[in-house]
């Protein structure tokens, strides 16, 4: 017993060791975008807040690294990350040309841009656009073979030379957009603004720390869901747009496929240890092979029957599930990364067990916006009792719809 507890307190030491090591300060450049990041005065000077700031620092501090963040202009940024002077940049959009001389984290924050402008909304393409020079969105619009007719130096200009018909079009993000509208409220009067698209926004590491680090950007990354915190949490109006998109699928999908015959077509088991037996395994193979309980479930008729459903609605369908009164899964579209959804919100939040049986909480539950590593694609998740309607709150297991949330805001907007 006491070699154990030597050893283990040797390997804890070293690990302590190791992990201090790693923690001088490492230097990391971004730009002023409220509420993203911001300079905001402390007793001890200025420093660097917002939401994207403390998400950085955040999943710096668990993947084991101190950082020191500096507000900079964008151009300046990328050309000292481009010459590895400095240990990272954020929030970055993807582009060709940085993922030649960097490394791309997971998103580290999520931008909702809108085209704003008065009137009738312009075609792009004959548009003369506006925006921040240097920014995300003017990069954005050179890789889409679009050219900026003014990129000015603060987003606070942009509402003003729409209003003064100097640019036709603004691209800019939506929250940017609502602190201005804040601060100038009779400026913003009359402009009009549609969705466009989310844009995750990444931290770039340079490939001299990602030598010195080869484990850092996957321990970064593993970080990020917890770190991100309501940052990916959907509008009212958003929550309205996915809720009545998710219901019209649902019933769609009811009209084809029988849902309730369909959660008694997989195996089931007698008690929750056995699908937790069965879960275990299934999660140490899910996604690379498959266990014979998940292959026997994908060959059911009702997987097959929501696969072939799913075919007709891609994109906006990412996955769906069918999910019995035990919380395991009767029937799945493709393959899932657990067997056992019982333990998650999707189900807990919708249902609860009662004297009478499985009865629902509410009528609904959605999650918030997830990005999906597998698909690097954002999406969220919409469940609903099963029966859609039963007029005595009985329930005998959960659908689970998964939407790409880009194109289901795209569809509300059109």
């Amino acid at each position: 017993m006491q070699i154990r507890s030597l050893t283990i307190g040797l390997f804890l030491a070293v690990a302590a060791a190791q992990a201090a090591a790693d923690h001088r300060v490492y230097t990391l450049y971004t730009f002023h975008s409220p509420p993203y990041q911001y300079a905001n005065e402390t007793p001890n000077g200025p420093e660097v807040a917002g939401e994207t700031a403390d998400t950085i620092r955040c999943a710096m501090e668990q993947a084991g690294a101190h950082t020191q963040i500096r507000l900079v202009p964008q151009n300046r940024a990328l050309y000292s990350l481009k010459r590895n002077l400095v240990d990272g940049y954020f929030a970055v959009d993807r582009s060709p040309e940085l993922d030649q001389s960097a490394w791309a984290s997971h998103p580290v924050a999520l931008e909702k841009w809108h085209w704003f402008y008065t009137g009738e909304q312009p075609v792009p393409e004959n548009a003369r656009i506006g925006v921040v020079g240097g920014s995300n969105e003017e990069l954005w619009l050179r890789q889409q073979g679009l050219e900026a007719f003014v990129a000015v130096g603060s987003a606070s200009q942009l509402p003003a030379l729409l209003k003064r018909k100097r640019i036709d079009l603004a691209l800019l993000d939506e929250r940017v957009m609502s602190g201005l509208r804040e601060n100038q409220p009779e400026l913003h009067q009359g402009i009009q603004h549609t969705f466009l698209r989310y844009a995750p926004l990444h931290l770039y590491l340079n490939p001299q720390f990602v030598t010195r680090h080869p484990d850092f950007m996957n321990r970064f990354n593993l970080s990020l869901p917890a770190c991100m915190g309501t940052q990916t949490q959907l509008s009212g109006e958003e929550h309205q747009q996915v809720t009545r998109i998710a219901g019209e699928l649902a019933r769609s999908l009811a009209g084809e496929v029988d849902l309730q015959r369909a959660l008694h077509q997989g195996s089931h088991y007698n008690t929750v240890t056995d699908i937790l037996t069965q879960d275990t395994v299934w999660q140490a193979l899910a996604p690379a092979s498959m266990t014979p309980l998940a292959r026997q479930i994908l060959e059911l008729p009702a997987s097959r029957a929501l696969a072939n459903w799913q075919s007709k609605q891609t994109p906006l369908v990412t996955e769906i599930l069918l999910i019995d009164s035990q919380g395991a899964l009767s029937a799945m579209s493709q393959l899932s990364s657990d067997y056992w959804q019982g333990d998650e919100a999707k189900f807990q939040d919708l249902v609860e067990e009662t004297s009478q049986g499985l009865t629902r909480k509410q009528d609904f539950w959605v999650s918030p916006i997830r990005y999906d590593a597998s698909t690097s694609r954002f999406q969220v998740i919409v469940s609903f009792p099963l029966p859609l309607d039963e007029p005595n709150n009985g329930v005998e297991g959960v659908l689970s719809i998964g939407l790409a949330i880009e194109e289901a805001l795209k569809g509300a907007s059109d």
